[in-house]
């Protein structure tokens, strides 16, 4: 798909009989090509779906633009800022034929035969805002949102969220215990914000928040960490029952010890009150207990929670409503993340890099199985898998994020003491959130799965403190050297904003002097697809000095487009 924008243009040397406009090629990035490894068997037998067409609306949903048919449609807008806006509908496969539809049941519609043979009469969510990169609907919560985790069992979504109100009232310490003290001073003197927490239940459906179910926290207690985990339970057939787990910190000043609460709550079903169908969720405390340091950070593993309080990782069977200890490890200064794999634990400190560690149940005892020497300020953590294969990823203060795995064979690793890099990148954001999905398995236009090995590979996504999301998929290592020459080509070739360039640019950067090299081993995806921007000749030139077709390489990319289609 090519696309061009008109802009007025004048010029002296412009006859009358001129038109005074020119044409700027728009980049845009959508990769519509069909799956080369399309066998003839996987054709589908009721509808051939026809090659690319473009539906032109005027009037859907108060949007105007061009809709594209074919094995992957996708919506384009042009909305009133001017943005050309690309949306993708996965949702029911190829669509051979497409049209605008208005009528009363069905104002400012669209109707479209899908891949069965199927016509489907619809409209577009009117509470969706589509001039945007993403469908977006805000919800105003009237405060700072601080944690979101859903809870499966009840299909309800769980926020905490702050309010900053003015304070006049501060802990001191007496010598012998803290004691508040209200300060009072004139009307011209600013009090501090005191931040309030709070945490709320929300309707996916409506996005409202269900009455009755706000908690209050106290005062000076700030939520460090919510998780929805699954802990054992004997009342269930497997055993394990989800709840939703708080770590607190109660913040009085340097001066006195802090301390910490692990709350745990149960989304429980009542009766819902007469008009009012989401009261039907209530939240129950379970568990509320002071801890000896402030809670950091939460998981689950086999079944037990595992809580950071202070320096110390401890393991927790959660039993008649209490919490009883199995094993804990000191750890380094603060660990603010912990993520489970099975029986594995991936801990990040914001100063001591990542460590790994094993749980084993039948000897209950926590161990360090291999952890990264140098110093590194960890923002985000997570794990990487790629069937067999198990990465752990790390993004730092200085915009990086490095792969490192475990690989006792290594010279480097001192018998699997050490964790290796084995890749890194840099990013230009801070990463402080991320999260795995599995890979796409099924082709949206064959209903066939894509490959075999994506049943056991996970792309990890990721966001940044800008409001960016990007993710890290794993490729073999056929595809990566194709694209490595690829990206080296087009690093060479093409003209790069403001002269800066791509391979400099993603070379991991460091504060200290590091004597390591640059690991690299990641492909800059953004650089790669503006290939499918380029005219058809150079398209050519560039695959043949890499020695391979454009084809191949067009391939290449929607695959890789394909894999990672969740949104």
């Amino acid at each position: 798909v090519i696309m061009y924008e008109l802009y007025a243009y004048e010029a002296p040397n412009l006859s009358p009989d001129q038109l005074k406009v020119r044409f700027k090629k728009i980049h845009h990035g959508l990769v519509l090509r069909e799956r080369k490894s399309r066998s003839r068997k996987e054709e589908k037998p009721n509808v051939s779906v026809p090659s690319n067409t473009f539906r032109y609306f005027n009037d859907i949903a108060g949007y105007e633009g061009v809709f594209i048919a074919g094995p992957y449609p996708h919506w384009m807008f042009l909305t009133g800022r001017g943005e050309l806006r690309l949306h993708p509908m996965s949702i029911d496969g190829s669509v051979p034929t497409f049209a605008p539809f208005h009528n009363v049941n069905c104002p400012q519609g669209f109707l479209y035969y899908n891949r069965k043979n199927e016509l489907h009469i619809c409209v577009l969510p009117a509470h969706l805002v589509y001039d945007a990169p993403w469908p977006v609907r805000k919800v105003p919560l009237r405060c700072s949102p601080h944690q979101i985790v859903y809870h499966m069992e009840s299909k309800t979504f769980a926020v905490i969220s702050s309010v900053a109100e003015p304070s006049n009232k501060v802990w001191k310490f007496n010598g012998d215990d803290k004691e508040l003290n209200i300060e009072d001073r004139d009307e011209r003197f600013l009090y501090p914000n005191l931040d309030k927490f709070s945490l709320q239940l929300f309707s996916p459906i409506s996005w409202e928040a269900i009455p009755g179910t706000k908690i209050q926290f106290e005062d000076w207690e700030y939520v460090t960490s919510m998780k929805h985990l699954y802990l054992s339970s004997e009342g269930m057939h497997s055993g394990h029952r989800g709840f939703l787990v708080v770590g607190s910190n109660f913040n009085y000043g340097e001066d006195i010890t802090s301390r910490g609460h692990i709350k745990i709550y149960d989304v429980i079903e009542v009766v819902p009150e007469p008009g009012q169908p989401l009261t039907k969720n209530k939240i129950k405390t379970v568990y509320d207990k002071e801890q000896k340091g402030p809670v950091t950070a939460l998981a689950a593993v086999s079944g037990f929670l595992v809580t950071t309080v202070g320096q110390k990782i401890y393991i927790w069977q959660f039993k008649n409503g209490d919490l009883h200890g199995i094993a804990f490890i000191d750890t380094n200064i603060y660990v603010h993340q912990i993520h489970t794999l099975k029986n594995f634990l991936l801990v990040a400190d914001v100063y001591q890099s990542i460590s790994i560690l094993q749980y084993q149940p039948d000897y209950r005892t926590l161990s360090v199985i291999s952890y990264d020497t140098h110093p590194l300020e960890v923002y985000a953590a997570e794990f990487v898998i790629d069937n067999g294969q198990l990465g752990f990823i790390a993004t730092d203060s200085q915009r990086n994020l490095s792969v490192f795995v475990y690989s006792p064979e290594a010279r480097e690793s001192q018998a699997g003491q050490r964790l290796v890099r084995k890749a890194d990148i840099h990013i230009g954001q801070h990463v402080n959130c991320m999260w795995r999905v599995r890979a796409k398995l099924v082709d949206p236009t064959t209903s066939q799965r894509l490959l075999e090995a994506n049943q056991k590979k996970h792309v990890t996504w990721y966001a940044t403190l800008d409001g960016a999301l990007g993710h890290l998929l794993p490729v073999s290592e056929k595809v990566y050297r194709r694209l490595l020459m690829l990206s080296n080509v087009l690093t060479n070739s093409l003209e790069h904003t403001a002269g800066l360039n791509p391979r400099g640019y993603r070379t991991i950067r460091s504060l200290s002097r590091d004597l390591r090299n640059p690991a690299r081993g990641i492909v800059d995806g953004d650089l790669v697809f503006a290939f499918s921007d380029l005219p058809a000749v150079d398209k050519a030139e560039f695959a043949r000095k890499i020695g391979t077709t454009a084809a191949e390489i067009m391939d290449d990319l929607a695959e890789l487009d394909r894999n990672a289609a969740h949104f």
